[in-house]
């Protein structure tokens, strides 16, 4: 599989409502089924109405205002391999021609809520499965030309890649920011340019988001997910997750089967 999901929801905002400013670990699509408003992703504003999605990339500030009633699919995904996405406002419904026409996200995203919603047997397996194919058509939809990188470009690519794939181990920062061609210190300037967080802080959200899925779509203990995230122990998973979140896992897990 080529993409994991990190986390799947609908929500419905009244107008006059919004959502604050937040961010996170991994790319976030925001599939809007009903309403119009605004919202601000990095340091530009955009209007969205029916039938359009915003994709923000890891790390994003963003926040919305709801001009009328607005529902909305979330989901939160992390490729396993280094895949730039473009960001912002983008409608369902592209221009087509003849030899390229574009199939609407809508129905693999209803697709993807049933899988969450009806929780069958590998569920989530599925929804890894489904999410790659996301990725695919979202990489489909990039403009043409519009990734022409520099070979330090690549070279950090890479690095955060790396990051993606060993996030549930050690990682050796200063090796990768060797590696990509950089000090350290000019290295977590960039990487903290480009992403929002310093180097330590994306591997502690990709532990966190991993632990969210763990929590909800299996029945290990504490001390296995703190293992297969990269924690030193339950106690440091258990703190740094309550840190995080605002809840214990303990209580994370019970919520998610409410």
């Amino acid at each position: 599989m080529s993409a994991r999901l990190e986390f799947l929801f609908p929500a419905r905002h009244e107008p006059g409502g919004g959502v604050n400013t937040h961010r996170h670990g991994c790319y976030e699509l925001v599939y809007y089924a009903k309403g119009r408003g605004r919202t601000r992703i990095g340091d530009r504003n955009y209007e969205y109405r029916e039938g359009e999605y915003a994709l923000i990339r890891p790390g994003t500030r963003h926040d919305e205002r709801h001009e009328a009633e607005t529902e909305v699919l979330c989901l939160g995904f992390a490729p396993m391999r280094d895949t730039p996405l473009p960001e912002g406002v983008f409608s369902d419904k592209p221009p087509s021609d003849e030899d390229n026409a574009m199939e609407p996200l809508l129905p693999l995203l209803l697709k993807m809520a049933k899988e969450m919603r009806n929780k069958e047997e590998a569920y989530m397996d599925m929804l890894d499965l489904l999410t790659s194919e996301l990725v695919l058509v979202l990489q489909r939809r990039r403009p043409r030309g519009e990734d022409a990188t520099t070979h330090a470009e690549e070279k950090f690519r890479y690095a955060l890649n790396y990051m993606n794939e060993n996030f549930h181990q050690r990682v050796d920062f200063h090796a990768l920011a060797a590696m990509a061609g950089y000090s350290f210190d000019r290295y977590r300037h960039l990487f903290k340019e480009q992403t929002g967080m310093s180097p330590g802080r994306y591997v502690l959200c990709r532990r966190i988001g991993h632990a969210r899925a763990l929590l909800r779509g299996t029945k290990l203990g504490m001390a296995e997910i703190a293992a297969n995230c990269g924690f030193a122990g339950d106690s440091q998973f258990c703190s740094q997750f309550k840190r995080e979140t605002g809840m214990s896992p303990g209580a994370y897990r019970k919520s998610s089967y409410s």
